[in-house]
Formats: structure tokens, C-alpha cells, sequence
């Protein structure tokens, strides 16, 4: 009774479904990063030399820290572009020696959940009743 009545009107329900589906797929402004000027883009060679050795510093020991030997330590700085150490370096406290279980598991949740609101949409009986 109270689906038929929410879903009687089909322009909200394909309305509240395209408003998801648009929200989801905007980026988020928190994620964009500042552009430099190009006085910034040439930093003083003096002051290059210790950065990189402050960032090889930093994934060294996080890299220790997750179990890495110091040989592949060494592989994995000499592979490295400077842009690609310097992104490395300033987010090292985000390297996990495993994957993100929580996020595919959130993931699994909501992919399950979508299915089940597309068939319960359609007509198909999903969730049994009394």
C-alpha cells in the first residue's frame, strides 16, 4: 500500500535517482589543490637538496615501518620521479601494509543495496514477506 503510493508518481522516484547518480559523480571541492604561481614553481636550489633528503628520509622509515627491506627501500627511491617522491613523502601516514578492507566492504554493501532497490523498483520480490 505505501509503495504504491510512493511509487505512483515515477517522474520523482526517476528524479531522486538521477540526483544520486549526479551527486556521486561531482568531484569534491575538498579534493582539489591549490595552483602555484610561477614564482613557485622554482623553488631556491638551496633549499632542494635537504628536501629531498627529508622526503627519502620519510619513506625510508615508513617504509621500514611497514615491513620493506632496505633494499627494496633503495629500488623503490631510485624508481621514483621527484614529483612521485615528493607525493610520496607528503602522504606516507596513508601507506597500509594491506588493502582497505573497510572500503570494499562499504562498496559491497551499497552495490547490494542498489540491486535490491532496482528489483524491489521493478516489481521483482526481493525481500520476502509475511
Amino acid at each position: 500500500m505505501l509503495r504504491d503510493r510512493l511509487l505512483r508518481h515515477r517522474w520523482l522516484v526517476h528524479l531522486i535517482v538521477f540526483w544520486g547518480v549526479a551527486i556521486a559523480a561531482l568531484p569534491r571541492l575538498a579534493d582539489a589543490a591549490p595552483l602555484l604561481s610561477r614564482a613557485e614553481d622554482a623553488p631556491d636550489a638551496a633549499l632542494e637538496a635537504p628536501r629531498i633528503r627529508l622526503e627519502e628520509q620519510i619513506i625510508r622509515e615508513r617504509l621500514a615501518a611497514l615491513g620493506v627491506s632496505p633494499a627494496d627501500v633503495e629500488a623503490t627511491l631510485q624508481r621514483l620521479s621527484p614529483e612521485e617522491r615528493t607525493e610520496l613523502a607528503a602522504r606516507a601516514q596513508e601507506l597500509e601494509a594491506g588493502g582497505n578492507g573497510v572500503a570494499v566492504l562499504a562498496v559491497a554493501i551499497i552495490v547490494g543495496l542498489v540491486v535490491i532497490l532496482v528489483l524491489e523498483l521493478m516489481g521483482r520480490r526481493v525481500i520476502s514477506r509475511p
